[in-house]
C-alpha cells in the first residue's frame, strides 16, 4: 500500500489525468444538457397572484389572512381544480391503482404553493407545464375560494335565519290572536277607542239628565256605559298588549330582513393586488444549475476513483 495521502498526491493526479478529467467534464456536461432538455423534462412556467383577505369573519384569536390561508388549502377547492383541468391525466398519475390519489394530491402539492408574506397578503404560486393553465388555475383557485367563503358565511346565516323566522313567527301568532279578539269586541261592542268613548258618553249622558232626554234614549246610553263597564277593560288591556306585540314584532322583522339579506349578499372574499400572468420564461428545469451539479459529481467521483484506485496499488 502507498505512503499516507496528502495533498500533494491529489495535484500530482489532477496533473496527471487531467485528460481524463476533462473527458469524464465533457461527457458529463453532454449528457446533463442533453437529459434536461425538453425531450425528457418538460418545461414548467409559473404564475402568482397576491391577494389580501376582506370580509371574513374571525372565529377564533387566526387573524383574517391565517383563515384565508385555510380556506384557500381545503381539500375542496383542491378536488375541485383537479377535475376542473383534469390533473390526473396532466400529471399522467393512475388515479384508479393503489396509492393512485396519493401520488396525485402529491403532485398537486409540489406544483401549488400557498403562502403568508410579510405585509399579511397571501401569494399564491402554481406551476405547470401550460402557462396558460398555470395563470387559469390561479383565477380558478381565487373563484373557487370566494365560493367556498360565500357558501360558509351562508351556511351560518342560514342557522340565525331559522332561528329569527321561528321568532317572527310566533310574534305574528300571538300579534295575530289579540288582534282577533279586538276585532270580536270592535265588532260586538262596538268599542273602538276605549278612552274617547268613555269620555264621550260619559259627556253625553251628563248632557241628557239636564236637559230632559227621554227615559228611553237614557237606556241606550246607559246600556253602551254598561257595555264599556263589563268590556272596556279587557279592550283597553288587550289594546295596549296589541301595541307591545306590533312593536316587538316590527322590531324581529327587521332582523329578520338583514339576516335575509346577509344571506343572500353576493361579497368577494379577496383583493387582489398582483393579477396572475401567462408567463414567457421557464422555471423549472434550471438546465445551467443541472448541468454544472452533474459535471462536479461526475468528475468528483472520477476523483475519488483515482485517488482509492492508486491508494491500493
Amino acid at each position: 500500500m502507498s505512503a499516507e495521502i496528502t495533498f500533494n498526491t491529489f495535484f500530482a493526479i489532477a496533473r496527471q489525468r487531467w485528460r481524463l478529467f476533462l473527458a469524464v467534464a465533457v461527457l458529463a456536461a453532454a449528457t446533463s444538457i442533453i437529459l434536461s432538455g425538453p425531450s425528457f423534462m418538460k418545461p414548467r412556467y409559473r404564475s402568482t397572484a397576491t391577494v389580501y383577505p376582506v370580509n371574513l369573519n374571525s372565529y377564533s384569536i387566526e387573524t383574517r389572512t391565517d383563515q384565508l390561508l385555510q380556506l384557500l388549502e381545503s381539500n375542496s377547492i383542491r378536488d375541485s381544480l383537479i377535475e376542473a383541468f383534469d390533473l390526473a391525466a396532466s400529471y399522467e398519475v393512475d388515479t384508479t391503482a393503489n396509492g393512485g390519489y396519493f401520488a396525485l394530491y402529491n403532485e398537486f402539492n409540489d406544483r401549488v404553493e400557498i403562502s403568508k408574506t410579510r405585509y399579511e397578503s397571501v401569494q399564491i404560486e402554481i406551476v405547470d407545464e401550460n402557462p396558460r393553465v398555470a395563470r387559469d388555475m390561479v383565477n380558478a383557485m381565487l373563484d373557487q375560494v370566494n365560493l367556498l367563503a360565500r357558501r360558509l358565511q351562508r351556511e351560518k346565516s342560514r342557522e340565525v335565519l331559522e332561528i329569527a323566522e321561528r321568532s317572527l313567527n310566533h310574534a305574528r301568532y300571538k300579534l295575530d290572536s289579540v288582534e282577533a279578539r279586538l276585532n270580536v269586541l270592535r265588532r260586538d261592542a262596538g268599542l273602538l277607542n276605549y278612552e274617547s268613548q268613555v269620555k264621550e258618553l260619559t259627556k253625553g249622558y251628563v248632557r241628557m239628565l239636564t236637559s230632559g232626554t227621554s227615559a228611553a234614549q237614557r237606556e241606550t246610553v246607559q246600556a253602551m256605559i254598561r257595555e264599556l263597564e263589563e268590556k272596556g277593560g279587557e279592550f283597553h288591556e288587550l289594546t295596549e298588549l296589541s301595541d307591545f306585540f306590533r312593536t316587538n314584532y316590527d322590531r324581529l322583522l327587521t332582523e329578520y330582513e338583514k339576516v335575509v339579506n346577509d344571506m343572500t349578499k353576493e361579497l368577494t372574499y379577496v383583493n387582489t393586488v398582483v393579477y396572475p400572468e401567462v408567463s414567457d420564461k421557464k422555471v423549472y428545469p434550471v438546465r445551467w444549475l443541472i448541468v454544472s451539479t452533474s459535471t462536479l459529481s461526475a468528475l468528483f467521483l472520477c476523483f475519488v476513483l483515482l485517488v482509492w484506485r492508486d491508494h491500493r496499488s
